[in-house]
């Protein structure tokens, strides 16, 4: 029996894996492909140092650029800040990469950020506030 478990909680593991894989690539491809696209309005990819690029959700203010993220990848910040690449529409920006430690400030861009999100439903995934001050 605890064998069957994990052999179906590791096949569960490596389709989530595979799934998340292909469908980041086809996002990024979007975003390259389609810079003035429905997508790309509210989609950025960010490279990290390790090259590892992901598409998530973005908010740009004037040289700032934030960022909500609701899964670990906010853990390949350091502590003291990371450079990261970013292509938002098109254009391909570099800046420095940091995690807000402050929860008021967090809550509030995320209004601006996510309007249509309960903050409640970040609280409860325990959303990381990125900030990305462009170079």
């Amino acid at each position: 029996m605890l064998v069957t478990i994990i052999a179906v909680l590791t096949v569960l593991v490596v389709a989530s894996y595979v799934f998340a894989n292909s469908y980041n690539t086809r996002v990024i491809e979007e975003l390259r492909t389609q810079p003035e696209g429905e997508r790309a309005i509210r989609v950025m990819a960010i490279t990290f140092p390790d090259g590892r690029m992901l598409p998530v959700n973005y908010l740009r203010e004037g040289n700032t650029v934030f960022a909500a993220s609701d899964f670990n990848w906010w853990k390949s910040i350091s502590p003291g800040g990371s450079k990261v690449s970013l292509l938002i529409k098109g254009e391909d920006l570099s800046g420095t990469a940091s995690v807000s430690q402050d929860e008021e400030y967090t809550y509030e861009v995320f209004e601006r950020l996510r309007p249509d999100a309960p903050t409640w439903a970040s609280k409860l995934v325990g959303a990381k506030l990125v900030i990305i001050e462009l170079d």
